[in-house]
């Protein structure tokens, strides 16, 4: 009778917080994936347990909706991406800025490579409600001041500047998404990049 009690306890023990929250971030990649390749109103919460492996139940444990999942996953994508990366101590800030711009005006980058939340949901987000558009906004803040941090170490660079900088190559990679010829595609990244490094000091 101990043992059969013993393995019942075992049984119920509660997740531990590093389980819970790699559970989490499962379903934060999971959903963001389906998201931005096929839209909200396309990805249904049974499609994001399934693309993680874990059941539904699992979903009303961190979440309270598909709409309040929709929000966490652009703010987690932001700050998971390749631009919310450290930059590397023997690399100087100009370098790593030309390097970032390289893989964000890239064709990996916009075959779904390290996607951008900013560029890859910047049509299906305009639908989605008022949390969903403030955590793109946030999001695409954090995405200047990323770029502002870097620039204004070795250039003369000022917010508006940064702000057209970034709408441009958002935009470049949102538009190349839609478009079906590799040759017009690598036309629109390779002029973005050269504008691009023109405004941020010749990189």
């Amino acid at each position: 009778m101990i043992k059969v009690i013993l393995k019942y306890q075992d049984l119920a023990m509660p997740y531990t917080k590093a389980h819970k929250d790699h559970s989490r971030k499962l379903i934060l990649q999971s959903a963001f994936e389906l998201f931005t390749a096929k839209g909200f109103e396309q990805v249904t919460v049974n499609e994001i347990m399934e693309n993680c492996n874990l059941t539904r139940g699992a979903f009303y444990a961190h979440f309270s909706s598909k709409s309040s999942l929709y929000s966490q996953s652009i703010t987690f994508a932001a700050a998971t991406s390749r631009l919310a990366d450290p930059k590397p101590k023997n690399i100087s800030e100009k370098i790593w800025l030309g390097r970032l711009l390289d893989g964000y005006l890239s064709i990996e980058h916009v075959n779904g490579e390290n996607v951008c939340p900013l560029a890859f949901l910047a049509t299906d987000v305009v639908t989605r409600d008022t949390n969903a558009k403030l955590a793109y906004s946030k999001a695409y803040s954090g995405f200047n001041k990323i770029i502002i941090n870097y620039a204004s170490c070795y250039t003369t660079c000022d917010e508006d500047e940064i702000l057209s900088l970034t709408s441009m190559i958002i935009g470049a990679v949102a538009i190349s998404r839609t478009m079906e010829k590799q040759k017009d595609i690598k036309k629109i990244l390779s002029s973005c990049r050269r504008e691009a490094g023109i405004k941020l000091g010749g990189i």
